[in-house]
């Protein structure tokens, strides 16, 4: 199986946002940025994504090709639960 990227845009950001996907993803996941899971699926990393990403766009997190906008730390949370089924 091939790992998912997970990667989190950090554009237009607060530290406060930042730090909440952060901790949304390690109570799900138990990772930080560079880690992958410990059965080898997921990968994070906070990423400069560029000016694909507009203010009224952030939070922007994408997963492979897929990019998903404004998202919360509880959005979060539903689509990891979704990406490991």
């Amino acid at each position: 199986m091939p790992v998912t990227r997970l990667e989190i845009c950090t554009e237009h950001l607060s530290i406060d946002q930042r730090e909440d996907l952060l901790d949304a993803v390690w109570a799900a996941l138990r990772i930080s940025p560079g880690m992958v899971t410990a059965d080898g699926n997921v990968e994070l990393s906070l990423s400069h994504c560029g000016p694909a990403v507009a203010p009224e766009d952030a939070p922007l997190v994408r997963v492979g090709e897929v990019e998903y906008r404004n998202v919360t730390p509880e959005r979060l949370v539903t689509l990891m639960k979704r990406w490991s089924r």
